[in-house]
């Protein structure tokens, strides 16, 4: 091989390693980018900027996912308002339901929303993955209370279509109703 070949080679080669270290890079800081954003768009300070969702967080304050339990555990609107069936599908409800909350509160007519008539709908924006994300052992819970197991026994046999919310339609937002009506 010749000398100018030989340069051209090692040329190509230190030329691919810095492409991968800066591709690898950026990769880093657009993932680390991601995250952060996604974990700063994720909680109740966040999602409850907008005044029309006030009666939602004066609800959920009021109720145990919101903080009000011994513990002071709070679960953040995500847990239960997007998809934990997979990381695609995560980020991509996330993005639809915030482009959706955006367009609805700058565009929208706010005053048109019957927010009694959406409670009804609950099961459309509030996902069992969410709830078994956090409640992964109430399975076995189940099986040991026979009054649980009973009420229980249909969804985890999957004889039934219905969701977490339909039975537990006040979850997340205690006495939602109230404040709505205020």
């Amino acid at each position: 091989m010749s000398c100018n070949t030989e340069k051209k080679v090692k040329k190509s080669i230190w030329f691919i390693i810095c492409m991968l270290v800066i591709g690898g890079t950026l990769g880093l800081l657009t993932s680390f980018g991601i995250a952060v954003v996604v974990e700063k768009t994720s909680d109740d300070k966040f999602c409850t900027m907008c005044h029309t969702m006030q009666p939602m967080a004066d609800a959920y304050s009021a109720d145990v996912h919101g903080g009000n339990n011994p513990m002071g555990i709070k679960v953040n609107c995500v847990e239960c308002h997007l998809p934990h069936d997979g990381l695609a599908n995560y980020l991509f409800a996330k993005a639809q339901t915030g482009l959706h909350d955006f367009r609805v509160e700058n565009f929208g007519d706010l005053d048109s929303i019957n927010w009694e008539e959406k409670r009804k709908h609950a099961k459309h924006f509030v996902y069992d993955s969410g709830c078994m994300h956090c409640h992964v052992k109430l399975r076995d819970v189940t099986m040991s209370n026979p009054k649980a197991f009973i009420a229980h026994k249909e969804y985890f046999e999957k004889r039934t279509n219905k969701t977490c919310v339909e039975c537990h339609n006040n979850v997340g937002h205690h006495n939602l109703g109230d404040y709505i009506k205020k």
